[in-house]
């Protein structure tokens, strides 16, 4: 069976393009938590080094509000659902709306930021995000909104879905029907999300597309020298005696996996990496471990930048840790975040600088912070909109390079500087120098690639952080002759972006929207008149940022929590809780369908129960809340189990000793291999017969073993096939066999038999298959008749003393030391050849059509067989040839002659051919009358006066006598008569008495046709 899994580990090929340059080829994929330990790192970072000195920082800002799941505040979500309820114009609401709670974040003040999520009747709304500002429990202190206005479409689609769906051409995709309010009007859509890469929107009225955009969140690309980190202290867990792996237990579990090279790794092509000292990698590429330490230690200093800064302890600031896998792909300079599998996936760099992994720390950061736009902001990665996600990755890896301090990867404002030929991959102080990123916002930012497009945000940072002109960090002019800039320093300026990202962006913020958002981050933290506040607005206009463009209405859509299931196993028990976020906070029912068979879903969200059939489901996840409004997830479930055999299991075999034997079994391992590629399954054999062997080669999900060889003993027996899977699972197949004594000869083959005349022949090619006991000799059998033996040689033998009027049946087999093989039986029966007609007068050379059939007795007609007309002429002593005549489909053939004289036909069926005798019809005898003219002198005389009849004989044949004749009494007499001449010719000459007289010519004589005669002439004599 194929399957294309929905998650990165089907998609293998899918990546390749993941370059960083813009390419944007993150895939999506899940792994299952991998345990964790408790060994401690401390999480105390460096300090910077002294030869590069990081930007003052500001005055303290007032302390931002960290980030809280809704399940763990559900009365402030409660209370942030009445005040929209309360205030539903502020966010365009509209009958059938339902609210779910993302995020929430709480100030030290008491305000409150409540994200929300939205649908309509059922539908998400892309867009319909929006965040509600309050103080305290009640009060609207203000909303931030994309949707510019109230939902008013149809809600049936006039495009249907298989229509959406040809948009993505021959790529795998699924499509949902949506409501699509990111920019503009609100309109009914269809969301292809096509090979889990990209999103295409599709007008669900006129199948326009609305916009397009990536699912996927990669850094650009790059280059390095070396293993980028040097000595430093990491997170390790010990699992046994003498055995550490690299799982962080204090940050979450955070885990380092070798990648083993794949394009896109996986939990299950990946392994652990394991060390028994504790000590690992040797500082170069050549030791594996070394890239590791890299990501363990970016990984680690993110975790500690966030949770120590922030209070955000992981990307989804649930304490829990994500999965980097090193070593992606083969020279592959390659670094992206896959949102699906919770992961991060880091290569090696270009193959021309192999000891330049995408391992360094504004990389590992950078990739990271994809992961936590996801979960605020949700900053879709398409325009502005990705280029804020970019930039946000930009800023954040950068804050948290200058966090880590690390000598070996002094801090920065350029971007994988330690990869890159060109020394850096992007520079924040003028994003433009690189000749492809965007310095300062024109009305065309939107248009550009989001990476180019980024530069907007790193510059505003650059100068937030630093200021412009010429500095030890860069230097950076401001857009448009703007005013110069004073920096306030990275930790405020890091402050400030943080809050808008998590209070005030959402999904579709654009640059004129992160200035908005930026100020009231600033005006929150520091105040509205204070000198941040003034920074964020200079630095903005140092940008291009004004504030004259439109801000978009922040999209809201109520969503299911994220919920990737690990893969089940038929015939272990499965239990897991889904769970979603109700804007009204209401209970949730759950439904379900295409749940794998054997669970069931409770209305809770409880899946639980055993698997029974192992298959790939793609199975919908329905959350519906009182009102009826429902949300609907696609998630993908492997249910692996053992492997099956292709088709029906084999019956008993039969095998005979000397003749060869081959037997072919294909072994499938389903959607497992999905999971457990690259490892396949291996086939062990058992009680194979003697003097035969058993192979198996495997091929991606199946694997097919062949035996194959010749026995050579007789017994009983059973071969037994055990094939096992990757996970252990095991399939047995027995084939039971009796090898016999060898076998006679098979049938002869090519053997046909053809009539002569008396004899019949009978010819044969080898015995096939010839896998038996060598030929001693062949008998041919006659019936009735008798039998001949003939040697191993002969192919061929004549039979004599036949009768062609009889039918015989004609045996063939070969003989043997080991008996006689199986007998040919053909035969051979009587040709029958009916024509018509039998006898016929005919005029001279008039045509005579003869029709007729070749039958073959006790068959029928015969289409298409040939025989021969011959004729025999008036005078001749032989037979001669006419020409072949053919039946037609229906049986029957014509042909047509034209006889001058008495002509005897015949039909000759010739020997030679198969199963049929010669044949010689009965005998057609054809008439033919002389042909005479006659031309009279006068037709009117005088009594007396001689008259002149002269006229031809055809054919002139000699002693034909031509006559005069008169009709007396209804009789006709001749008068008068004479020999006709050498060449037909004749003259007759008289003189008739006073009368009316009727006459005629007639010719008879000769011996070669029958007579003939004129018409009648009328003579008047006065």
């Amino acid at each position: 069976m194929t399957v294309w899994r929905s998650h990165a580990r089907g998609l293998v090929a899918t990546v390749a393009a993941a370059a960083l340059i813009g390419a944007g080829a993150a895939v999506a994929f899940s792994s299952p938590d991998e345990p964790s330990g408790t060994l401690s790192v401390s999480r105390r970072s460096p300090q910077a080094p002294a030869s590069r000195p990081t930007p003052a920082p500001a005055a303290k800002p007032v302390e931002a509000g960290r980030s809280t799941p809704p399940a763990a505040k559900p009365a402030y979500v409660e209370a942030a659902r009445r005040v929209v309820q309360a205030n539903r114009t502020a966010v365009y609401a509209s009958a059938g709306e339902k609210y779910q709670a993302k995020d929430i974040v709480v100030d030290k003040d008491g305000a409150r930021h409540v994200r929300f999520q939205r649908t309509w009747h059922g539908l998400a709304v892309l867009g319909g995000d929006f965040v509600v500002h309050t103080a305290g429990a009640s009060t609207l202190a203000g909303v931030s909104v994309a949707q510019r206005t109230a939902i008013d479409v149809a809600r049936t689609p006039s495009v249907s879905k298989k229509v959406a769906l040809a948009k993505a051409g021959t790529k795998p995709a699924t499509a949902r029907l949506v409501v699509d309010a990111f920019t503009g009007e609100p309109a009914l859509a269809w969301e292809v999300t096509v090979d889990r890469r990209d999103v295409i929107v599709v007008d669900a009225t006129t199948g326009a597309v609305r916009r397009e955009y990536s699912l996927l969140q990669a850094a650009d690309a790059g280059r390095g020298h070396g293993v980028q980190t040097g000595e430093v202290a990491i997170g390790t867990t010990r699992t046994g005696e003498g055995s550490f792996e690299l799982i962080d237990a204090a940050r979450g579990g955070n885990t380092t996996r070798d990648g083993r090279n794949n394009l896109v790794p996986t939990q299950q092509n990946s392994v652990a990496f394991t060390d028994a000292d504790d000590v690992w990698g040797d500082g170069t590429i050549a030791d594996r471990a070394s890239a590791a330490v890299d990501a363990h230690y970016g990984m680690a200093r993110t975790w500690d930048y966030f949770a120590d800064t922030f209070g955000r302890e992981g990307v989804a600031g649930d304490g829990k840790g994500v999965v980097a896998y090193v070593h992606s792909g083969v020279n592959e300079p390659v670094a992206y975040w896959s949102e699906y599998c919770r992961c991060l996936s880091l290569g090696d760099g270009f193959a021309a600088s192999p000891d330049k992994p995408f391992t360094t720390i504004d990389l590992v950061a950078h990739e990271l912070t994809h992961g936590l736009t996801s979960r605020s902001a949700g900053l879709v990665y398409t325009g502005e909109s990705g280029a804020l996600n970019e930039a946000t990755s930009d800023i954040f890896g950068t804050l948290v390079e200058f966090a880590a301090a690390n000598p070996a990867d002094e801090p920065d404002y350029t971007i994988a500087e330690k990869v890159m030929p060109t020394g850096y991959l992007r520079t924040m102080d003028e994003p433009s120098r690189d000749g492809r990123s965007v310095s300062c916002w024109t009305a065309d930012t939107r248009n550009a690639n989001v990476h180019d497009a980024s530069g907007v945000g790193n510059k505003f940072f650059y100068n937030l952080a630093v200021g412009s002109g010429t500095t030890q960090w860069g230097s950076s002019t401001p857009c448009n002759g703007a005013a110069p800039v004073t920096g306030i320093g990275n930790d405020a300026a890091g402050a400030i972006w943080y809050r808008a990202l998590t209070a005030y962006m959402v999904s579709n913020t654009n640059y004129a929207g992160a200035r908005e958002a930026t100020l009231r981050a600033a005006a929150d933290l520091y105040g509205t008149g204070s000198t941040e506040r003034a920074a964020v607005q200079a630095a903005w206009l140092a940008a291009g940022v004004d504030g004259s463009d439109s801000v978009p209405t922040p999209p809201n859509a109520p969503v299911i929590d994220p919920f990737e299931p690990a893969d089940a196993h038929v015939g272990r028990a499965v239990e897991a809780r889904i769970t979603a976020r109700d804007p009204q906070r209401q209970t949730i029912t759950w439904t379900a369908t295409n749940l794998p068979a054997g669970l069931t879903i409770s209305p809770a969200g409880v899946i639980s129960g055993v698997p029974t059939v192992k298959d790939f489901y793609p199975v919908d996840l329905v959350a519906t809340d009182p009102d009826g409004n429902s949300t609907t997830k696609r998630v993908s479930w492997l249910v692996k189990g053992p492997p099956e055999l292709l088709g029906d299991a084999p019956g008993a075999q039969r095998l005979n000793v000397g003749k060869e034997y081959s037997l072919d079994l294909t072994f499938v391992d389903g959607g497992d291999f999905l999971s457990d590629s690259p490892a396949v399954m291996t086939v062990a054999t058992s009680g194979v017969p003697e003097g035969l062997t058993a192979t198996s080669a495997p091929n991606g999900n199946w694997v097919t073993t062949k035996v194959r060889g010749t026995p050579a003993a007789p017994g009983t027996g059973t071969m037994v096939f055990t094939v096992t899977d990757p996970d252990g699972d095991k399939l047995t197949v027995p084939v039971a066999w009796t090898v016999e004594p060898p076998a006679p000869p098979a049938m002869p083959v090519g053997a046909f038999v053809t009539g002569g005349n008396g004899t019949a022949t009978v010819n044969w090619d080898d015995p096939y298959p010839p896998d038996g006991t060598p030929v001693t000799g062949y008998v041919v059998r006659v019936s009735p008749g008798t039998s001949q033996t003939l040697p191993a040689s002969a192919r061929s033998a004549t039979l004599t003393g036949l009768d062609v009027t009889k039918a015989y049946v004609i045996g063939l087999r070969a003989t043997s030391a080991n008996g006689d093989g199986p007998e040919k039986v053909m035969s051979i029966v009587p040709t029958e050849l009916p024509y018509q007609p039998l006898s016929l007068i005919a005029g001279y050379a008039n045509p005579v059509t003869f029709t007729g059939q070749i039958v073959r007795q006790g068959t029928g007609l015969i289409l298409g067989a040939e025989a021969f007309l011959e004729q025999k002429p008036a005078g001749a002593t032989t037979w001669s040839r006419v020409g072949p005549v053919k039946t037609d489909i229906s049986g029957t053939w014509t042909r047509t002659v034209n006889p001058t004289v008495n002509t005897q036909y015949r039909v000759v069926f010739p020997a030679g051919a198969e199963r049929m005798w010669p044949a010689t019809s009965a005998i057609a005898t054809i008439t033919v009358r002389y042909a005479v003219t006659v031309t009279p002198s006068t037709t009117t005389t005088t009594a007396n006066t001689p008259v002149t009849f002269k006229g031809t004989i055809r054919p002139a044949t000699p002693g034909v006598v031509a006559y005069l004749q008169r009709l007396t009494d209804g009789e006709w007499v001749t008068i008068q008569s004479t020999p006709n001449t050498a060449g037909g010719a004749y003259t007759i000459s008289r003189g008739f008495p006073r009368g009316t007289w009727s006459l005629r010519m007639y010719a008879s004589g000769g011996g070669t046709n029958g007579y003939g005669f004129t018409s009648a002439i009328r003579l008047t004599v006065n």
